[in-house]
C-alpha cells in the first residue's frame, strides 16, 4: 500500500512539475510577445521622432525658399531683352479673334499685346498663335 501511494505520489509529482514548466514556458512566451510588442512601440515611436524631425526641417526649408527675395543686380537693357513689359491691353481685345473691342477690324498680334510667356518659344508661340486666329477672322 505505501509503494503504491508512493508511486501515486511520485506521478502526482511528475504531473505538477509538468504543469510548472508550461506555465513558466507560457510565462515565457507572454514575457517575449510583451518585449516584442514593447520593442515594435519603440521602433514606432521612434520613426515618429524621425517623421517630426524631417517634417520641422521640410518646413524650415520651405519658409526659406518661400520668403527668399530675388534681387536683380541689373539688366543688359533693350539691346539683348527677350521681351518687353507693355502694350495693347488684352481686356480690350477679343480673345477669339484678337479684334479691339472699341474699333472693329483693328486686330492686334504678339509682341502688341500686353502678354508675357517664360523663355522657350513661348512668346513665339504667343505670336503665331494670336496672328492665326486674327488672320481667320480679318
Amino acid at each position: 500500500l505505501k509503494a503504491r501511494k508512493a508511486g501515486e505520489r511520485e506521478q502526482l509529482e511528475q504531473k505538477m512539475r509538468e504543469k510548472e514548466r508550461a506555465i513558466e514556458e507560457g510565462m515565457r512566451a507572454m514575457l517575449q510577445k510583451d518585449e516584442s510588442a514593447r520593442k515594435q512601440r519603440w521602433e514606432l515611436e521612434e520613426a515618429q521622432r524621425v517623421v517630426a524631425a524631417l517634417e520641422k526641417r521640410v518646413e524650415v526649408a520651405a519658409d526659406r525658399v518661400n520668403r527668399w527675395q530675388v534681387r536683380p543686380s541689373g539688366t543688359e537693357g533693350y539691346r539683348t531683352a527677350e521681351v518687353t513689359l507693355g502694350g495693347v491691353d488684352v481686356s480690350g481685345l477679343s480673345a477669339q479673334t484678337m479684334e479691339a473691342k472699341a474699333q472693329p477690324g483693328l486686330y492686334f498680334i504678339g509682341e502688341v499685346v500686353d502678354v508675357t510667356g517664360h523663355l522657350g518659344g513661348y512668346n513665339f508661340q504667343w505670336a503665331w498663335s494670336s496672328g492665326f486666329v486674327a488672320g481667320e477672322a480679318a
